[in-house]
């Protein structure tokens, strides 16, 4: 069946509007300019109105064919926790002011005032007294510096150009009385912007404030503003004026939900990331994901494409933990759910922003062919409405909210994300997003959603087709690095051989696993059948195995040898690890002390990917080279580390050769799932492995 993506694209971006995307992008500003936990309630209402306003109203009259829209709220105490995250601590900031003291001829100067710009004030920066502090300042540039002048900091407020959340515990202890900071990620390139601190955990490698964290005054000002004021210190002494009004409370965070209804018990999603300052790291990938429901809605309606048989949801969530937090408390919605998309940094393209647009695959743990369809509609589409975009294909997986990848929530979530240099500082504005950037993403999205949502058998079968010709270019060159390494002197052949083999038989896996993924696409009535085709689709991939395998052995001139076992992993090479948690690991609940001789836990891609293995099925050997193999590096060292510090908490279990693997525990019902039915089995009755089921359909 010949599909034609070009067209199915073309058709998309007549019904997105630019005009609409930029009303979006304006209703959202209006409140996520600002970091505050009422903010991000105002952001979620400005969204539910849009989508109200799209579906229409709610009576007999209206469309069949319609955006209904709600919120969830997860806690945000500071306690409570998502998975192996721990909820954030609610904030709110009035007001805010920064000014110079003395020297009497710059008193009054204004350094930094939240009203004019919110981000001069430290996330989660604790409050002042109500007149406020003044104090001398004190230069602190690292933490070897303060411990040299612990003495000299008790009751100052510490001007630091480095970013203070490297040494913000110690600081609190050491009694400063406020803390101002000109740290910026792009010092250089905008000396005149603010950076934005959007945490402050006392944790170095956390990422917000939670229960128990020290509530320190915190302000930031520009680069060229700390290099004024490091002058003015070096004259004469400097008093400045510090006032934040600012408390905590134990709140909740929304999720907001759109969805628009089909006939089928299944679903499609969109998802990004709200409730933070930043036009393109936030509110872009927010705009993508509420116009692919209005373009999807008005595209059904009006004919212009068919109508859809599954289910569209999109999902604005609080950063990293909001998707965990809603997968966990939701299973019976991600059940339903056969693939996701996450969209962020979509906004901007050209040369000055220094935006790259990355593709992330789903982790090989859990592979879907809706990566090759992202593929291809970014190669089809982005050259045409983009020119100058810089962009790559099939990255590794990598981390944003694409945390339902994990095999245990079951949804695959391929991630478009990028970079740009305005990221977390105070030019991240609406004023330099592209509209054509945001409207060739959301075509993207109303593409790859639509076709997701109304496929079936023949649509199935030609993603599976495509993914075996994707990872055949994979398996060709795979077989083409091990060919030149081969030939290398000094090689030892036997052990690369066996290498090369166990690496091709890993890819094999990986293509049969995303290839059977497109059953999730096919009707009930249809899986049986497709099955089977797909297990004759899968004989070319066995083949150029096969091929590859004999051709690296004529090369060799030797028989494989034995796998080498890495010295570092010892008597754990045997092991089966079983982890007793869902979703990412972070350490949320494990005190910073404990585990700062790791590396950070939240950020790490192939951490991540080892505990989507850790089902007790594979041993830790196993799972150390499929992760080499996935990300191309050696990660031996680091989840050694990480695997016995979570066995030591008990988070994972060791599981020796024999043991049986224990039964996972049952999903907790929670009342926040919109009381909808649970979906029917997504497999044929009669499933069958892929060796097995082959054979059986050779013999027919």
């Amino acid at each position: 069946m010949a599909i034609d993506l070009v067209k199915l694209l073309e058709t998309a971006a007549e019904q997105v509007s630019q005009q609409s995307l930029k009303e979006t992008v304006d209703a959202l500003w209006a409140t996520e300019s600002r970091f505050s936990f009422s903010a991000f309630q105002a952001t979620a209402r400005h969204a539910l109105a849009r989508l109200r306003e799209w579906g229409g109203p709610e009576s007999a009259e209206a469309q069949p064919i319609k955006i209904r829209g709600r919120s969830f709220e997860l806690p945000a105490d500071g306690r409570s926790m998502h998975g192996d995250w721990k909820a954030p601590l609610g904030w709110n900031c009035g007001s805010a002011r920064l000014e110079i003291h003395d020297p009497l001829t710059d008193r009054g100067r204004v350094l930094g005032d939240f009203k004019k710009q919110p981000l001069q004030v430290v996330a989660w920066s604790g409050p002042t007294p109500p007149e406020g502090v003044i104090a001398p300042v004190v230069r602190i540039e690292t933490a070897d510096e303060l411990e040299a002048r612990a003495k000299d900091v008790r009751g100052r407020i510490v001007f630091t150009p480095a970013d203070p959340r490297l040494f913000k515990k110690r600081l609190a202890e050491l009694g400063v009385a406020g803390v101002v900071t000109s740290y910026s990620p792009e010092a250089r390139r905008l000396p005149k912007a603010c950076g934005w601190i959007g945490g402050w955990s006392d944790d170095p490698q956390g990422v917000a404030f939670i229960d128990g964290d020290a509530p320190l005054p915190a302000m930031v000002i520009s680069p060229e503003q700390g290099v004024e004021l490091e002058i003015l210190m070096e004259r004469e002494q400097v008093r400045l004026k510090l006032l934040v009004d600012a408390h905590y409370s134990e709140t909740t965070v929304p999720v907001v939900c759109g969805y628009i209804d089909a006939a089928l018990q299944e679903e499609v999603m969109a998802v990004a990331h709200a409730f933070a300052p930043g036009a393109n790291a936030n509110i872009s990938g927010s705009a993508v994901v509420l116009e692919s429901l209005h373009a999807l809605q008005e595209a059904t309606r009006s004919g212009a494409l068919p109508p859809i048989r599954r289910g569209v949801r999109g999902l604005l969530t609080y950063e990293r933990s909001g998707i965990v937090g809603f997968g966990l408390q939701n299973p019976g919605i991600l059940r339903r759910i056969h693939a996701a998309i996450d969209w962020t940094g979509v906004g901007r393209y050209n040369e000055q922003s220094g935006n790259i647009l990355c593709h992330y695959e789903a982790p090989h743990a859990g592979p879907t062919v809706a990566d090759t369809l992202l593929a291809l509609l970014m190669e089809a589409w982005l050259p045409r409405a983009l020119p100058h975009l810089q962009f790559r294909l099939d990255r590794p997986y990598a981390p944003f909210d694409n945390a339902t990848s994990d095999p245990r929530m079951g949804v695959p979530c391929p991630a478009v994300a990028g970079y740009d240099r305005l990221r977390h500082t105070s030019e991240d504005t609406p004023k330099d997003l592209s509209l054509p950037a945001l409207h060739a993403f959301a075509t993207i999205s109303v593409a790859y959603l639509h076709f997701l949502a109304s496929a079936t058998a023949s649509e199935a079968l030609w993603l599976a087709q495509q993914t075996i010709r994707r990872f055949g270019r994979r398996i060709e060159d795979l077989g083409s690095r091990y060919a030149l390494r081969l030939g290398e002197d000094g090689a030892d052949r036997p052990a690369l051989l066996a290498q090369a083999n166990d690496h091709l038989m890993y890819a094999r896996s990986i293509c049969e696993a995303a290839v059977m993924s497109s059953k999730r696409f096919m009707l009930h009535e249809e899986r049986q059948k497709g099955h089977l085709a797909l297990l004759k689709l899968l004989r070319h991939v066995r083949r150029l195995i096969e091929l590859e395998k004999r051709r690296l052995k004529e090369l060799a001139d030797c028989e494989a040898g034995e796998l080498p076992v890495p010295a570092l992993l010892a008597e754990f090479a045997s092991l089966r690890p079983y982890r007793k948690f869902a979703g990412p690991p972070a350490y949320g609940n494990i005190a910073p002390a404990e585990r700062s001789h790791l590396s950070p836990a939240a950020s790490n891609a192939p951490l991540h990917a080892a505990v989507y293995w850790s089902e007790g099925e594979l041993t830790f050997g196993q799972i150390v080279r499929r992760v080499s193999y996935e990300f191309d590096g050696d990660f031996t060292a680091d989840l050694l580390a990480h695997f016995r510090f979570m066995a030591d908490r008990d988070m994972i279990r060791w599981l020796q050769p024999g043991e049986p693997i224990p039964k996972p525990p049952k999903p907790e019902k929670t009342d926040g799932s919109m009381n909808e039915p649970e979906p029917a089995a997504d497999e044929p009755a009669e499933e069958m492995t892929a060796e097995a089921g082959e054979e059986a359909a050779e013999e027919k």
